[in-house]
């Protein structure tokens, strides 16, 4: 059949050169651009796997600049920490020269007045180092460590305390009067900044609910806020500040409430020392300090054990103390998460203690005396040993992360790979079809002439 109005030859070359045309397309496109996948209908799955690896990808990269900024910041932790190890070195030879017999005490004045140098230099290392602003010693808004680095300290004794309530015994005048004692023998001028803010407590031995409260400050604060037999809670803030040893606290803590009771206060008592609530005293004995209570004195012979609490009133004659434990500042710390990838979960971390002279108990160090300066060797000794502990568990630190680098670079290197299977073009075999297609698109517009030529056979049958 032969027809004029539809050149379906035609129309078929023409089709067939469409689709070679923009296969022809796609090939340079792939050739000009790298991709085999340049948009979605490319291949939908693919793509997906795609931007999912190169997520990864780019945060395994981030994640190797952060465990690099993590190194280093424990390099200056460990910089910082080696002029440590190098003053307690020196310090160190000073102890020991200290300690040398030919020497008068004007000569160990000279040698102190380096020694008080070399401390000040430590704190001030502790203070002020920092990586980006951060500060890595400084023990500010630390953590404390409740197993290593440290240990806990009994800062306040008494048996009565730990139980709870007054049942210990005081004789006066032949009678036996239910007491708590405090014991503050353990506090010396290297740890008495611990009390800071810690409190003692008891309850009136009557059957009341009456209050005695003394917080311990070290700033230089102090307040009373007492009223005394009026069923409230009396309120004392005294200041330690200036206390190197127990009976020093004691007599502080002693005087400020004596003198601060409120006008209301009765001075009638049947017991030494100062009445604080209706039925207990406050007496200062060396380097401990008594509650004991006013009323029910008994023979010497009559056990205290079922003293208290009174039966309905469970807080009568109850102590509590906030301070008779803490933990010395040794095992303070902070810790740097370091974010290695763009799982929230893939972090490494690391501790940074704090240090100072107090927590290397090196500060004050004397070596004014012989004694003193045999004292400071051990101190030094100690203090040595614990700069090595925190700069060996740096430099495992720095080890961990630089193997968590090269973990990261290797990875992301391989998952690129992986990326590039899905991705990339192969420009080997893309060329080849693209060189097919420009056969095929030369074929096609030969036989579309051909095709368009074909009605004119026509025109002989109409002669």
């Amino acid at each position: 059949m032969m027809t004029i109005t539809h050149n379906m030859m035609a129309m078929n070359a023409q089709r067939q050169f469409g689709l070679v045309s923009q296969a022809n397309k796609t090939s340079i496109e792939k050739l000009s651009s790298g991709y085999r996948i340049n948009r979605a209908a490319d291949g939908a799955a693919e793509l997906a796997i795609s931007e999912k690896m190169r997520r990864q990808i780019r945060g395994l990269n981030q994640g190797a600049y952060n465990i690099q900024d993590g190194i280093s910041m424990l390099q200056v932790a460990d910089g910082a920490l080696d002029e440590v190890h190098g003053m307690l070195k020196r310090m160190n030879e000073l102890s020991i020269h200290a300690a040398n017999g030919t020497l008068t005490d004007e000569d160990r004045s000279y040698i102190q007045e380096e020694m008080n140098a070399l401390v000040s230099e430590i704190n001030r290392t502790g203070d002020t180092t920092t990586f980006n602003e951060v500060p890595l010693f400084d023990g500010k808004d630390y953590t404390v460590d409740p197993i290593g680095g440290g240990s806990i300290t009994t800062l306040i004794q008494s048996s009565s305390a730990e139980r709870g309530y007054l049942k210990e015994g005081y004789n006066h005048n032949n009678l036996f009067y239910p007491m708590g004692s405090l014991d503050f023998s353990n506090i010396d001028a290297s740890n008495i900044d611990l009390l800071h803010n810690g409190s003692f407590a008891f309850h009136c031995s009557q059957a009341c609910t009456e209050v005695f409260d003394i917080k311990f400050t070290t700033d230089g604060s102090q307040n009373s806020a007492a009223n005394l037999y009026g069923h409230v809670c009396h309120k004392y803030s005294v200041d330690l500040k200036d206390c190197t040893n127990g009976s020093q606290i004691v007599e502080k803590i002693y005087s400020f409430v004596a003198n601060n009771l409120p006008s209301t206060a009765s001075s009638s008592s049947i017991l030494p020392g100062v009445k604080v609530s209706h039925s207990n005293n406050l007496i200062k004995d060396g380097v401990q300090l008594l509650v004991v209570a006013n009323s029910n004195g008994q023979s010497t012979e009559q056990s205290a054990t079922n003293y208290f609490p009174r039966s309905g009133y469970p807080d009568s004659g109850k102590i509590t103390c906030t301070a008779l434990t803490a933990i010395r500042p040794t095992n303070l710390f902070k810790t740097f998460d370091i974010q290695c990838s763009s799982e929230v979960t893939d972090v490494e971390s690391f501790r940074i203690y704090q240090m100072n002279g107090k927590v290397l108990n090196i500060d004050p160090l004397d070596v004014s005396t012989q004694d003193a300066a045999g004292t400071a060797i051990n101190k030094l000794k100690n203090a040595d040993a614990k700069i090595s502990e925190q700069r060996s568990a740096l430099g495992a630190s720095q080890n961990r992360l630089e193997h968590a680098h090269n973990t990261n670079l290797n990875t992301a290197e391989n998952t690129t790979a992986a990326e590039s299977l899905i991705r990339d073009t192969d420009m080997a075999s893309e060329m080849v079809q693209y060189s097919l297609n420009n056969i095929l698109m030369q074929a096609g517009q030969a036989m579309i002439t051909q095709a368009n030529q074909s009605p004119q056979s026509v025109l002989s049958l109409l002669q």
